[in-house]
């Protein structure tokens, strides 16, 4: 069994410790610094030294209570069990990942307490954190919950302390305890002033006010939240500041008012989208009326703009029954409609590729070609295509 150093000090960033086995990629030492990949946390990461030698160490678990860290073939070959080993864990990396965990403790008790919404799963990296609920909140509830947990982490600071229970004298107080309690003799609480009590392992900060400032970034379905802290958190939190400011300028409207600037853009957008549906519509069913060549018996229609499939499909009874549709859709992409038993809309675009290069396919109905060459004239083409039938 290893001893938990990082348990006793999450704070101390070197410890010297003895070899007590090597394993194939990793070696287990009698204590140590490195938290190992559990509980959803990540692992901690440094350098090991004997001798002058080092190595670097990116990955740590834990098997049956051994600590096991993964090192380099070179440095295995020149290690023995015994030998006295120093190591050195990546501060600000750890540092991170402490302001992380801790926040996510907070972030969840806020969530339980004023929403009843239990974290049915938490992920902790470096200076990231996400989090799901067992059930969905809404913006507002989200608003409020955010505002919380940042005056917590910035300006009102609460201890954030961790204790060795045994599982006797958790009867008392397991109601306050906001995780389930593990099946084990010996219990580690972490504790936030009258906020949180929880079973975990992980490593943890002595007071809130160290995280910082928090900043969301990611909210989908009610449930599954993603947010920054530390470096992180700052770095965007400035760069947002300094795009929204130009935004602003651009948009000719306040900082604050950026939001409802766009939110009326997006509205204003959505029904240009519509009337401009409305006006493809009708320019369709205009366009059916007036092809631009009949030959052999064939209505040959040439359309300059993309059309949606949808309208497309409601709008083409109006075209004539022996119809061929060519839809120029960019510079080199085209889609071909047939209306006619007797021709199939993927073996003109087959026909197309065979001459001009390019890819593409489709059904009889429609078919779409992304050529290599541009076609001078596709009516052309398609009269060279009917006389091939």
């Amino acid at each position: 069994m290893t001893q938990k150093l990082y348990w006793d000090d999450p704070y101390k960033i070197k410890f010297t410790a003895k070899i007590v086995s090597i394993q194939k990629g990793g070696i287990v030492l009698d204590k140590t610094l490195f938290f190992p990949l559990s509980g959803n946390q990540a692992n901690d990461k440094g350098i090991l030294q004997h001798n002058g030698e080092q190595s670097a160490v990116n990955a740590v678990e834990i098997i049956d209570d051994d600590i096991i860290h993964y090192v380099s073939s070179d440095f295995i070959r020149k290690i023995k069990i015994g030998n006295e080993i120093i190591g050195k864990i990546d501060w600000e990396y750890r540092y991170g990942i402490m302001k992380a965990h801790s926040s996510q403790h907070i972030f969840s008790a806020i969530f339980l307490e004023s929403y009843n919404a239990k974290t049915s799963r938490a992920n902790i990296e470096y200076e990231e954190v996400s989090i799901q609920l067992d059930h969905p909140i809404n913006e507002q509830q989200l608003l409020e919950g955010l505002k919380k947990l940042n005056e917590i982490c910035t300006s009102v600071s609460k201890d954030i302390t961790a204790e060795i229970y045994h599982k006797g004298e958790l009867s008392k107080i397991k109601d306050s305890i906001r995780s389930e309690i593990p099946e084990k003799e010996e219990i580690r609480l972490i504790k936030i002033d009258n906020l949180d009590m929880v079973c975990c392992g992980g490593t943890h900060l002595k007071t809130s006010i160290e995280i910082g400032p928090v900043i969301l970034t990611d909210f989908k379905k009610g449930t599954d939240i993603r947010y920054y802290i530390g470096k992180k958190a700052l770095n965007l939190i400035s760069s947002l500041n300094v795009d929204l400011i130009n935004l602003s300028d651009k948009l000719n409207t306040s900082l604050v008012e950026v939001p409802h600037k766009i939110q009326s853009y997006l509205t204003e957008l959505e029904e240009n989208k519509q009337f401009i549906e409305i006006l493809k519509t009708n320019n369709l069913e205009l366009t059916s009326k007036y092809p631009i060549d009949v030959y052999k018996s064939f209505n040959l229609f040439l359309i300059k703009y993309q059309i949606d499939s949808k309208i497309l499909k409601k709008n083409m009874e109006q075209f004539p029954s022996n119809s061929l549709l060519v839809i120029i859709l960019s510079e080199n992409r085209y889609q071909i409609v047939s209306l006619s038993e007797k021709v199939s809309a993927n073996g003109v675009v087959q026909a197309l590729i065979k001459k001009f290069g390019g890819k593409g396919g489709g059904s009889n109905f429609t078919a779409q070609a992304n050529l290599s060459n541009v076609p001078t004239d596709l009516i052309i083409e398609l009269r060279g295509f009917i006389d091939s039938i």
